[in-house]
């Protein structure tokens, strides 16, 4: 990613040249590109996306196109439920919280259900005033719903431990 972000023609972006870049926000792109944890920083106004190479799997097929775009345009679908949390993050200067937060996404073609646990804090600009959001996230999908698969087991076997046939047990299950 620190390479597209270098490749990118930013001039056409709210953020303009990376040359005037508030220092701040460097700080922060330097944070973030060199962790191995899924991050992003939206900073501005237009709340301009940057990420890491960790979250490119979270975006899908919006990878690379979201790069430099504004976070209500990557994701229509989940602005309702993100976006007044950044609104928090950005008018209150406080850090949001979400464990195992179900998002129905549409990030590789089609509708799923995932599970995310992230933060959104707030980014300082160089004068102290929150400029950005920082996002540090897991995604928790394979985890949410291989508990929730074994738990349908443990209930299934649970409900079938007293069957005398196999009859029985079909009828249980089913």
């Amino acid at each position: 990613m620190a390479r597209l972000i270098r490749a990118k023609d930013w001039s056409q972006t709210a953020v303009r040249s990376p040359e005037d870049w508030p220092q701040s926000l460097r700080s922060a792109l330097g944070i973030m590109l060199h962790s191995r944890y899924q991050m992003f920083v939206w900073w501005g106004e237009e709340l301009t996306y940057f990420y890491n190479d960790a979250y490119i799997p979270v975006l899908g097929k919006r990878h690379p196109w979201a790069l430099g775009q504004s976070p209500w345009k990557v994701w229509p679908e989940i602005w309702d439920t993100i976006g007044p949390q950044a609104e928090i993050v950005l008018n209150e200067a406080r850090a949001t919280w979400n464990e195992q937060l179900e998002l129905i996404m549409e990030r590789n073609g089609y509708t799923e259900e995932t599970f995310f646990t992230f933060s959104y804090s707030p980014i300082p600009d160089d004068q102290g005033r929150v400029a950005g959001v920082y996002c540090a996230c897991t995604e928790e999908t394979h985890r949410v719903l291989g508990e929730r698969r074994l738990g349908a087991l443990r209930h299934l076997a649970s409900a079938t431990a007293d069957s005398k046939s196999v009859e029985d047990t079909c009828e249980v299950a089913a």
